[in-house]
């Protein structure tokens, strides 16, 4: 964990809520599958790890190529809460979130792994750096306490 900053109340107020206004971004931008919007969360070094999806940290760039796809036609709900959110600088911080997410695939769309309906919980781990007046990702690690999966239902013709 990052060692604590001693930071005035007032500005370490303002950024703890710029920061959970960009996690908030974050979830909302992933299920409307904005994904400009999304790529503007991040530092243009940004990577990401989500371990059912890749075995190690991605840029953002390679991680933008391969959602869309992942999640065309289907629906994802993700909730966030409980930030522990520690300042080592003005500009850098890290933080935990709690987090649930839920996708559902329709029949007749290819989902993640042929799923049906996925059902996760876990954390996220951040890193967060201020560029200017604005809080940034700079590295997201998810990891898992739960991953439940339906596999849908093949038809045979």
């Amino acid at each position: 964990m990052a060692k604590a900053f001693d930071m005035d109340p007032v500005a370490r107020l303002t950024a703890l809520e710029d920061i959970r206004v960009l996690k908030a971004q974050y979830c909302r931008y992933v299920d409307t599958k904005n994904w400009r919007g999304f790529a503007g969360l991040f530092t243009p070094d940004a990577i990401l790890s989500f371990p059912e999806n890749n075995s190690d940290w991605v840029p953002i760039g390679q991680f933008l190529e391969g959602v869309d796809p992942a999640l065309a036609g289907g629906i994802s709900i993700h909730h966030v809460h409980s930030p522990e959110i520690t300042f080592s600088s003005p500009t850098e911080a890290t933080g935990i979130w709690a987090m649930q997410d839920r996708l559902f695939f329709p029949p007749g769309v290819e989902g993640l792994a042929n799923a049906s309906r996925i059902v996760g919980a876990g954390h996220y781990h951040e890193r967060y750096r201020r560029i200017g007046d604005r809080w940034l990702f700079e590295r997201i690690r998810l990891t898992r306490l739960h991953l439940a999966i339906e596999i849908q239902p093949r038809t045979i013709t």
